[in-house]
């Protein structure tokens, strides 16, 4: 391997491109489920990706993913996750020492709905009232995945250097850059080395996966010039991107990545609200999670394997669903008088009133399609993956809704792994997609000479004895602009340190999104609609800064995140620097 002084150290999949790594491992941190998938040099040459196993009894996704559940001690330091945290959990009702843990669970969606997010950003235990750092939890994860895969590794003799393996982690493409950063401070804060460290968007994971293996029935459809849509339906958000096949093969992006909540989790509350209804208490779910998780998970699971496997054909039986003894002391109402819904042992759910608990989500997933293509004209195939599209019924809904009669759609054997799968593909071909979408406006705060007739007076500002307008709004790349995969948008800047007290004080540049900006508007960070990204944080070399740094700022953004290179053009020297989300 080579020296790491020699490796970039912002990481970007730019070290990806001509790196040859040992082993390429990805982790999926889902809203409900999470787990990893590898694969050496000389497997990926033969389409050979191995997934890990976790112990559970889940008996429709037996090893692939463990649940998303983290739980702490009353310290906060780790106890366990996944099927461990839950068995952990029950014992620990079992002997009325769970108020003294915390556990987390469905904390993924907080970075979906949090707009701005630093390291500080905090989460709620699930039904408590204690907070504690998202970035702990998430590291605890990446951590555990990280331990469990080099436990693998061993086992199975297979012969790397830990330097040598990249590792990559699954976003959705519609999080904010904020959010993908906080993931890559998550990694670093779980022990991961900057430079091994890369995301990848996971609707776009599903769709390399789909078109690189050969055996799959869906690579025939991957020809120049196609364009197709990818719906990852997950359990907390469905995430969609649209892309061309190019000539070269590449995958370039024709239209921003789209979604919203409405995944899997939504039909989840629909059948909790029916419960409750049916026993005439809200509380009586949480009630059962307080007093026998075990049985409230035995509840969940048989849900959750009956909204997979119901179809659009009403004329079934009805669902049957065995109620936990312990929920019916909750019940406020007496169970014998509910007619046919329900028995002493038994809730029934007529075909068409189950087919109901998925009416959100079904209507908003085919409203956004159909918005997508009617902006970006006709496409030829859409790929339906993630777990949520397990779901025969919904996968039959969006098949047979007449606006895509003339669209080929697919949903692979793989449903839940296709993204673990293609982010190990990406890892080995980051540049694979050549081309993205921006979907806001990026740009820098900078002081530019001020000017009467354009500046507001509330903007000048004197600085080293010369007037200058504050806050003003520089803009580097416009709200859908297609940016190519190493397209580089550059800043130039001057900095000086005469002074000794300015020779080791960093440099800073604050990066800044906005929707509605026009092509040559003035336009300050301070107006509304503008928010915050981070900053970008250049380090002094060891001697310090020279009198005056001529800098030039290279931002990438046709990546997965945004990638940024500093550089010092009079000294002709790279310079150390971070995106710091505060």
């Amino acid at each position: 391997m080579a020296d790491q002084e020699k490796l970039p150290v912002y990481v970007s999949e730019h070290i990806s491109d001509n790196y040859n790594w040992d082993i390429v491992v990805a982790f999926d941190i889902g809203t409900s489920y999470s787990g990893y998938a590898y694969s050496d040099r000389k497997q990926i040459k033969e389409n050979k990706i191995n997934l890990n196993e976790w112990i559970g009894n889940f008996s429709h996704d037996k090893t692939a993913k463990a649940p998303s559940i983290v739980l702490l001690n009353e310290d906060r330091s780790f106890n366990s996750f996944g099927y461990e945290a839950e068995a952990n959990y029950a014992k620990m009702v079992q002997d009325k020492t769970h108020h003294k843990c915390y556990r987390f669970c469905n904390f993924k969606m907080r970075l979906y709905h949090e707009k701005s997010i630093n390291e500080t950003f905090e989460i709620q235990e699930d039904g408590g009232k204690r907070k504690i750092p998202a970035i702990d939890i998430f590291a605890h994860i990446i951590r555990v995945l990280k331990g469990h895969f080099q436990n693998t590794i061993e086992r199975r003799g297979s012969v790397y250097k830990s330097k040598n393996v990249l590792y990559v982690l699954t976003v959705p493409a519609i999080w904010s850059e904020s959010a993908k950063q906080f993931m890559r401070k998550a990694a670093i804060k779980a022990d991961l080395a900057e430079y091994q460290i890369l995301l990848a968007l996971e609707p776009e994971a599903a769709a390399l996966y789909c078109r690189e293996l050969q055996k799959h029935m869906v690579t025939s459809a991957f020809e120049p010039g196609t364009k197709y849509m990818v719906l990852d339906m997950g359990g907390g958000t469905i995430d969609i991107v649209v892309h061309k096949i190019m000539e070269d093969k590449t995958l370039a992006e024709v239209y921003k990545a789209s979604g919203g909540d409405w995944g899997g989790n939504i039909v989840d509350a629909e059948f909790k609200a029916f419960v409750t209804g049916l026993f005439k208490n809200e509380e009586c779910i949480d009630k059962l999670w307080e007093i026998a998780p075990r049985d409230a998970l035995d509840f969940e699971r048989e849900f959750e394997a009956k909204k997979r496997q119901i179809s659009c054909n009403t004329s079934l039986d009805d669902i049957r669903l065995q109620i936990p003894n312990r929920l019916k002391m909750f019940a406020n109402t007496e169970i014998q008088n509910q007619g046919k819904s329900m028995t002493l042992e038994h809730i029934y759910v007529d075909q068409t009133q189950f087919q109901g608990f998925f009416k959100t989500s079904k209507e908003e997933i085919i409203r956004i399609i159909e918005k997508i293509i009617g902006e970006v004209g006709a496409i030829e195939l859409i790929l339906l993956v993630g777990g949520f599209s397990c779901s025969t019924f919904l996968r039959e809904e969006i098949i047979k809704y007449f606006a895509f009669s003339n669209i080929r759609i697919i949903s692979p054997p793989e449903r839940s792994t296709v993204v673990l799968k293609g982010a190990v593909i990406f890892g080995y071909n980051p540049c694979a997609v050549s081309a993205r979408i921006c979907r806001y406006t990026y740009g820098i705060g900078i002081l530019e000479p001020f000017d009467s007739k354009k500046h507001p007076q509330r903007k000048r500002a004197i600085i080293d004895g010369k007037e200058m307008c504050k806050n003003v709004f520089h803009v580097l790349a416009y709200k859908d602009e297609i940016v190519k995969y190493n397209e580089e948008k550059t800043f130039k800047s001057i900095s000086r340190h005469r002074n000794k007290n300015r020779k080791f004080v960093s440099i800073t540049i604050e990066l800044y999104q906005a929707k509605n900006v026009r092509e040559d508007q003035l336009a300050f960070v301070t107006d509304e609609g503008f928010m915050f990204i981070g900053q970008i944080v250049c380090m002094p070399p060891e001697n310090g800064w020279p009198d005056r740094v001529d800098l030039i700022t290279k931002i990438y953004f046709g990546q997965t995140s945004i990638r940024i290179e500093n550089y010092d053009t009079a000294n002709k020297e790279q310079i150390k620097a971070s995106f710091e989300l505060d």
